[in-house]
Parts: structure tokens; sequence; C-alpha cells
């Protein structure tokens, strides 16, 4: 179909959250995983103030604020943000990105320079979905395009996600920067973080990355190498529906 008129990407409130990231999740296809159980901590997170309230570029300084409110999933929340599609005040689409908090967990204890990399560098999609009558209008790409920016603004050097390899999402994935990673590669976060890391896919799925602001190239590498891997294949969208 061709572009729906009116179409606004903002932040999604408390109750926007609640009402509509089940559906986000289940277009997604991650309604079953833990992820897709994650929509009351986010509504909560957002009414406590702390969603997104260290994307900022003054705002990085805030992560330590949000942790004494919430420790680490406080700090996480405040790397995080929901976004919400409109067409004529109705709801068409979301999108959830942040830390992966298994991935800022591994680098204890709380405060060294790694951790604090890895909740400012980092950035997972976690949930893209567009209602199916909305698919290949570009309301996808463009809260993409909206998280991306705003992640450029609060200093994140490395967005990226994960899809079934059954999924026909490669070229979405191509047109829009991302590097889709081959079956098994996994991304080299030694760049961002400073230590020897990587990230695996979780298993059945393909990585997809790209550089934000400053941040290098996405370098990727076979598994089975020797460095780190903070990552957890049991966490992560399946299959973003956009």
């Amino acid at each position: 179909m061709g572009s729906p008129a009116r179409v606004t990407i903002s932040y999604a409130s408390a109750a926007e959250i609640e009402a509509n990231y089940p559906r986000w999740c289940a277009l997604a296809g991650i309604g079953d995983t833990p992820l897709g159980g994650y929509g009351r901590e986010l509504a909560q997170a957002q009414r406590r103030g702390l969603l997104a309230s260290a994307m900022a570029p003054s705002g990085v300084r805030a992560i330590s604020a949000a942790a004494g409110k919430g420790e680490l999933a406080g700090a996480v929340a405040a790397r995080s943000l929901v976004l919400v599609a409109q067409c004529d005040r109705v709801v068409i689409g979301g999108l959830f990105a942040g830390p992966d908090a298994l991935v800022v967990h591994r680098f204890q204890p709380w405060g060294t320079a790694a951790q604090a990399r890895a909740l400012v560098g980092l950035m997972k999609v976690g949930v893209l979905a567009v209602e199916p009558e909305f698919r290949g209008a570009g309301v996808g790409a463009s809260l993409l395009r909206y998280a991306a920016d705003r992640a450029a603004a609060g200093r994140v050097r490395l967005m990226y996600g994960s899809f079934t390899a059954a999924t026909d999402f490669d070229r979405f994935c191509n047109d829009r920067g991302f590097r889709v990673l081959g079956p098994g590669q996994s991304i080299d976060l030694s760049p961002v973080l400073g230590v020897p890391a990587e990230l695996d896919p979780p298993n059945g799925e393909r990585l997809v990355a790209t550089a934000i602001g400053d941040g290098p190239p996405v370098g990727a590498s076979p598994n089975g190498g020797d460095s780190a891997r903070p990552h957890s294949p049991a966490d992560g969208a399946r299959h973003p529906a956009s």
C-alpha cells in the first residue's frame, strides 16, 4: 500500500504501552518469551519517570540516579525507549529498544567501565511491529529512524537486533543501513565496550546491526571463538513484524 496519511511517531505513554505492547509482541512472534511479558515493567517505568530519562545528550549522568531508584533495572529503563506509531490517532505499530539487561549484567561489579559502556553504547531493538494492513508503507522504517535519531542523540554507538532465519527480513534491514550477519556469526563488541566481548545470535536466528553516531563499523566473527560472550540465546525478538 502507499504511505498512510497523518502517521506520527512519538514516545508511548504508560497507558499506550499497557494497551498495545502485548499486541506488538504477538505480531512480532515473541508473545511467549520473557520479552513478551515485559510490558507491565515498561509501563511502570514510564509512570515513575524512568523510561528514556537518560537518553538526552545531557542525560547520561541520569543513569546513576535511575539506578538509585531501581538498581540495574532502573538504569536499563533510563536508556530504553518505547515508541508508538499512529495514523489518525489509531495505533498502527510500535517499537521497544534499549540495553540488553543480560549483557549489562555480565560486567560486574556495578559501575565498571565496560558496564557503563554497555548501558550507554548498546541498544537492542527488541520489538518492532506494524499492523498487517499498514506494512510496506514505511511505518516500520519510520519507527527505526526515529529510534536511531534518539539513540544518536543519547550517544548510542551500536544498534542491533535479531530475526529468525525463516523470516524474509534481509532486504528491509539492508535498505535501512543495517548489516545482516550470516548464520552463526557474532557481533564484535570490543570496539564499543573496550574489553574482548562478542554477541552471539540466539538459536536459529541471525543478527543485524548498524553503527550509530561515531560508532565503529560493525565487525562480525563466526561462533566458536575465545572471547567472552555476554548474551543469552533465550533473550530477544524472534522476528520483528514490520
